[in-house]
């Protein structure tokens, strides 16, 4: 893919790091750095309730009132559930990215750590791909998106946000990419004497 839009996002923006089979869209460097702490203090929150449901059984003089052991142990599951919820939060990451794997042919969303370790979201074959397209903040409180329609069910899935500036290259990039491999599935190559011109998907920017 064009080398101006690799290992980018530096910023705010989103950035796109390309691999032996595609490339990864993930947040900027700043969100990357957001997630980072908000992982931390999911791990340090997760870390705080586990000690909480166990000092229940700490606090002095409860033992020996049977009428309190319900409640401490509805405290006890209430505090570790939440813990454990937490700290898969901060296991899986908060960093959102998507793969555009171009050998296998597949558009996954994963979720990535701080450590650099990703847990695959969701896979969807890039034949099922519809169009891409840039979804335009409705207020000055949101931010731009890049989007794939998805057929059937699926309905649209978000990419990565940005500005138009940032977004532009990428939906550009993306649409050319995703528009070749629909067609080489679809319309698989025929022998030189029966071949027959190709007709382009219908990719849009909106």
């Amino acid at each position: 893919m064009d080398q101006s839009i690799l290992d980018t996002g530096r910023g705010n923006g989103a950035g796109v790091t390309g691999t032996s089979w595609g490339y990864i869209i993930r947040p900027g460097q700043g969100t990357l750095v957001r997630a980072a702490y908000g992982e931390m203090a999911a791990s340090f929150a997760a870390v705080l309730l586990g000690m909480a449901a166990y000092g229940f059984w700490l606090i002095p003089g409860s033992n020996a009132t049977a009428d309190l052991v319900p409640f401490k142990i509805a405290g006890t599951v209430i505090f570790f559930v939440m813990a454990g919820m937490l700290y898969l939060i901060a296991r899986r990451g908060l960093c959102y990215e998507v793969h555009i794997d171009l050998h296998r042919r597949v558009l996954r969303t994963a979720r990535r750590n701080r450590h650099g370790r990703a847990t695959p979201v969701s896979a969807v074959p890039i034949a099922e791909v519809e169009s891409v397209f840039l979804q335009r903040a409705k207020s000055a409180f949101m931010r731009n998106r890049l989007c794939v329609r998805i057929t059937g069910e699926r309905g649209v899935t978000a990419i990565t946000e940005g500005t138009e500036a940032e977004l532009a290259p990428l939906l550009q990039r993306l649409t050319l990419d995703l528009r070749k491999e629909v067609a080489e599935v679809k319309q698989p190559r025929l022998p030189a004497a029966t071949a027959k011109p190709r007709v382009p998907s219908a990719f849009a920017a909106r």
